[in-house]
């Protein structure tokens, strides 16, 4: 397929971007990123040295410019390394977003982590303040956000052809603007549309799409693709994909609304493991609440602001790239400032084929295999097709252990006739009887498939069947309980912490005790304002007599072996007697 063909195709199932009232940033040209940017090397233990200030650079010399180590230790920055404050002017500021309470719907542990991360800020990289409005600057006065631009790829891995569109955004501010978990320089983002390759057309003469991926937070595999009638995902006129975008951070949703998402960093991953695993004592909702552990965030993706795309009042500049575009392929470094975060969730991020650590993304290098479709087929045709195949394979295998169950009965008849069965050439067709056992026990599985292959009919699944975890919006905060709880979710982690410091205070026992009483209220407290009251209390009475088991335990454990003891001989003799009156 030539350029043409691959353009027309992109054309044809183009996205549309909802946006959130009160974005800051939409995706805009690289190219007239580039021209604007400065090129800077980061070495280990030094400040960042400008290789080319602003003016110097283009996409055609951009690759080259990187070095013989195509751009490590690089990064682009159309904002600068000082830290410089930026005014945007009263009337062209973006409205200010009414957000929800992140913290009030996750538990105390995770505002816990969320705590630690905030104040991890003071210690490793992050981006200044003023960057964000310094980029806005730099996207109004040069990178055109009225003319928004993707790059769109075209992969054809039979059966399927992929449509790749990937964002580029001058900054994401999620932090500063919308309570996110972090910000940065740039973004990246992406959709991917997988449509039939089998050959099958659909209206006008294309190939009909089969299933959709947005970039998202956290998500892998299975989870990332929702299939193309489902009822999660809106489309226009039949051929282009409805995305809501995240503010700040542009990732996107199917369905319009505010989402709650935790997240793990890389390198925070067994910390906060651990944390899920201890949350089952420190805080006792439920097991829906111990998988939020992380750093809890809104992502706001109402789609009531800006929308681009087909039928809207503003339209793509689409831009081809592949494999063989040179700033794509030779490029491996940031683009945006690299704050040497060690966390990461501040630094520029690399670009659409790269990771930042220079190796492909399996995004890119694996589209099919990454959303989970390599095990998938198009269309009910090319499933019977397999089932066809796979039951030609089957028919054979049938045979050949049938001959080779035949052989295997043969020869052991014919070791064992004559002598006796204690005999030890008899014991020693141990292996050989096992093995016989394995073949009839496999024989007897697929004789089983076929009977089911022969009746398959292939039929439509369930559209949610293939996903884990069905990413949707929270429910909303509201009424005198969404109060009490925004306000709890402020309030409770300081003040259990304090509470938690005074239980262990060198103040003396009546100090401890007092403390410990107003800790227990305020884990009561907790509960009911997170409707778990029940389940804190029964909670609170079993962990009051393990403290007192092992209390008894101290002054001496004679007491508590006795008793262990006498409720074991009880048990015994209630199991004893059920079996008895049995018989």
């Amino acid at each position: 397929m030539g350029i043409e063909e691959d353009l027309a195709l992109l054309r044809a199932y183009e996205p549309v971007a909802k946006f959130t009232e009160g974005e800051w940033f939409y995706p805009v040209s690289v190219e007239r990123y580039v021209s604007r940017a400065s090129l800077w090397r980061v070495e280990p233990g030094n400040s960042p040295v400008e290789v080319i200030a602003p003016g110097g650079l283009s996409l055609a010399t951009l690759a080259a410019a990187g070095g013989a180590e195509q751009g490590l230790e690089h990064s682009l920055s159309g904002i600068g390394a000082e830290k410089q404050l930026a005014h945007i002017p009263l009337r062209e500021r973006p409205s200010h977003l009414a957000r929800a309470s992140r913290l009030a719907s996750v538990g105390l542990t995770a505002r816990l982590v969320d705590a630690m991360n905030r104040f991890s800020l003071l210690f490793r990289g992050s981006v200044p303040g003023g960057s964000a409005a310094r980029s806005f600057l730099l996207q109004r006065d040069h990178l055109e956000p009225g003319r928004p631009t993707y790059y769109g790829r075209v992969l054809r891995d039979d059966p399927w052809i992929v449509l790749q569109y990937w964002y580029f955004y001058s900054f994401n501010n999620w932090r500063s603007a919308f309570g996110g978990v972090n910000e940065h320089e740039a973004d990246w983002e992406q959709v991917t549309i997988y449509l039939d390759g089998t050959g099958v057309t659909g209206p006008a003469g294309l190939p009909p799409p089969r299933w959709v991926v947005f970039s998202a937070h956290d998500e892998t595999g299975d989870d990332l693709r929702r299939r193309w009638d489902d009822p999660d995902l809106s489309v226009h006129a039949g051929r282009h994909p409805v995305v809501f975008v995240g503010a700040g951070s542009h990732s996107g949703a199917y369905l319009p609304g505010d989402y709650l998402i935790t997240v793990r960093p890389p390198k925070l991953r067994g910390l906060v493991g651990a944390l899920r695993g201890s949350a089952r004592l420190l805080a006792p909702w439920s097991a829906e609440d111990r998988n939020t552990v992380g750093i809890p965030y809104v992502d706001y993706a109402r789609g009531d602001g800006r929308a681009i795309g087909p039928g809207q009042a503003e339209g793509w500049q689409p831009v081809l790239i592949g494999d063989d575009t040179p700033w794509v392929r030779d490029f491996r470094g940031l683009w945006g400032r690299d704050t040497r975060d060690r966390l990461g969730g501040e630094r520029g991020p690399a670009g659409p084929r790269y990771s930042r650590d220079g190796t492909v993304r399996q995004s890119w290098a694996d589209p099919v295999g990454w959303a989970g479709l390599a095990k998938v087929v198009p269309n009910p045709d090319a499933e019977r097709q397999l089932i066809e195949i796979r039951t030609r394979q089957n028919g054979d295998r049938l045979a050949a252990l049938d001959r080779e169950i035949d052989t295997l009965r043969h020869d052991l008849a014919v070791a064992a006739a004559g002598l006796p069965a204690a005999a030890p050439e008899v014991r020693g067709l141990l292996p050989d009887e096992q093995r016989l056992l394995a073949l009839r026990m496999e024989r007897t599985r697929l004789a089983d498939e076929q009977k089911r292959s022969a009746a398959v009919v292939p039929v439509v699944q369930d559209p949610h069947g293939h996903l884990l975890h069905r990413r949707l919006p929270m429910e909303p905060q509201t009424g005198l309980l969404g109060r009490a709880r925004s306000w709890w979710a402020v309030l409770s982690t300081p003040l259990i912490l304090l509470a938690l410091g005074a239980v262990v205070n060198p103040l003396g026992v009546a100090g401890s005790e007092t403390a410990l009483s107003l800790l227990l209220v305020l884990l009561t407290v907790e509960g009911a304002v997170r409707g778990k009251l029940l389940a804190v209390l029964l909670r609170l009475v079993l962990a009051c007599s393990a403290i007192v088991l092992l209390v008894v335990l101290w002054l001496d454990g004679r007491y508590v072996v006795t008793f262990v003891f006498f409720l074991a001989a009880i048990l015994v003799l209630l199991v004893n007697i059920r079996e008895a009156w049995r018989r």
